[in-house]
């Protein structure tokens, strides 16, 4: 499917057991996106994946750095 509108609200998640967390996604020119969580989330480490997701619907990842 299409990209998300730029500054769409979803939810990720950063560890496989984690519950779903509400965050917006921004997408910069470089193709990067930036993940900006609603609440802090516990130990977010470089290398790790971010999941998102639009409700049950998983719309991918990426690697974080």
């Amino acid at each position: 499917g299409d990209a998300p509108p730029p500054g769409s609200a979803r939810s990720a998640k950063t560890r496989y057991r984690q519950a779903d967390s509400a965050c917006v996604v921004t997408r910069s020119e470089d193709d990067a996106i930036a993940v900006e969580f609603a609440q802090p989330q516990w130990a977010v480490t470089p290398g790790q994946s971010v999941v998102l997701y639009d409700g049950a619907i998983c719309l991918g990842g990426a690697v974080i750095n």
